[in-house]
């Protein structure tokens, strides 16, 4: 199995490769993580949740799968000469389920998102509804299309009861799917869109 030095090695090997093959918003994101992960020093809970976010955005990236760092995942040498070696999979290993949690949680909050007051029909049950740490609630983008919520969406939503687990709805779409090959949010207005509802289900029903 690679470790997390392994695949940061791959990563900074073929970073622009990598950086080529992400949206801008993603782009930015993995460079901001690289500099975090250069500055975090010997702080080993930062680098903790770093590695994990780390693996999270390279899974997001959907590279080939004979791509020298998805061949790496999900575990990478130092980040640059000056950086001391870390046994980044003992690190990981020390995580709590509420760490990994709190991590995936950041993740999607961080994903587009608008508040309730700045989109149409922000009552529905069947939208997803995240909440802050500040009390804020905010929808996730990808629910709506000129902000007026998207009649697919909240189909797939209600299948997947939103209602009861928005927070493992919300990865659902904006994770990478294995049944898709793709992050489902990413396929609404594309060829495959009416996929969607076939994973869904296929998730639902089980093999």
């Amino acid at each position: 199995m690679a470790s997390d030095p392994e695949l940061i090695s791959q990563l900074l090997d073929h970073l622009e490769d990598v950086r080529g093959r992400l949206s801008a918003p993603r782009r930015a994101r993995l460079d901001g993580l690289i500099k975090d992960l250069q500055d975090a020093g010997g702080d080993m809970a930062a680098i903790g949740e770093l590695a994990v976010e780390l693996r999270i955005e390279l899974q997001l990236a959907g590279l080939p799968e004979d791509h020298p760092v998805r061949r790496a995942l999900p575990t990478g040498t130092r980040l640059n000469p000056a950086f001391p070696v870390v046994d980044w999979g003992d690190v990981i290993a020390r995580l709590q389920p509420e760490d990994l949690r709190r991590v995936i949680h950041r993740r999607l909050l961080a994903a587009p998102a608008y508040r309730l007051d700045e989109v149409e029909g922000h009552d529905d049950p069947d939208l997803i509804r995240l909440e802050r740490a500040d009390g804020v609630v905010q929808v996730p983008a990808f629910q709506f299309r000129e902000r007026r919520p998207r009649a697919l969406v909240l189909r797939i939503n209600r299948l997947l009861e939103a209602d009861e687990d928005p927070w493992g709805v919300a990865g659902w779409w904006l994770g990478p799917n294995a049944w898709l090959g793709s992050v489902p949010a990413e396929l609404l207005d594309k060829p495959r869109e009416p996929d969607l509802m076939l994973a869904a289900r296929a998730l639902v029903e089980g093999p």
